[in-house]
């Protein structure tokens, strides 16, 4: 079972575990060069800071388990009430958790309440294209692939090539 509630500062400490042991490619993609590799505890708080105190569109989520362990974390943003759209990223699993549902778990709960909670119509977010696991778990949950991107983004003169994705509620 997994239960959404409010980012906390103290879920950056498990954000931090989660990276510590993963390599720059797999931080490059959940970051999109937004964080600095290797991820601090001063870029999270600054995060924090952004997202939760001073943006008005956006917000930060974590995702608990049955014993209320932080299993996994996303942002929402660019919420716009008047066409119904909201977007995702950031999105991320407790390493330890995977293989075991929780992504999907988090992701349809993630939908419900953008959906249900917020009244939105349409989710959308981007995957890049060497991450199958992360396009194959959007999709099992609703998203479907909208555009391919060339060059999604590029890092140390590294590209990544991605996909659009989008899920719409249908009820």
């Amino acid at each position: 079972m997994i239960r959404l509630r409010p980012y906390k500062p103290s879920d950056a400490w498990s954000l931090l575990e989660w990276w510590k042991d993963a390599d720059e490619e797999a931080f490059i993609k959940w970051s999109c060069n937004k964080f600095e590799y290797p991820l601090s505890i001063e870029q999270l708080d600054g995060y924090f800071s952004l997202w939760c105190l001073r943006e008005d569109s956006g917000w930060l989520m974590t995702a608990l388990d049955e014993r209320g362990k932080p299993v996994g974390h996303f942002l929402m943003r660019l919420a716009d009430y008047e066409t119904g759209t909201i977007r995702m990223g950031f999105i991320v699993v407790d390493p330890r958790a995977r293989g075991r549902g929780c992504g999907k778990e988090m992701m349809r709960q993630a939908l419900w309440y953008a959906f249900r909670i917020l009244g939105m119509k349409k989710v959308t977010l981007g995957v890049f294209k060497n991450n199958p696991q992360a396009k194959a778990c959007y999709e099992t949950v609703g998203f479907t692939e909208t555009a391919f991107v060339a060059e999604y983004v590029n890092y140390d003169g590294v590209v990544y090539d991605g996909y659009e994705m989008e899920a719409v509620d249908h009820g």
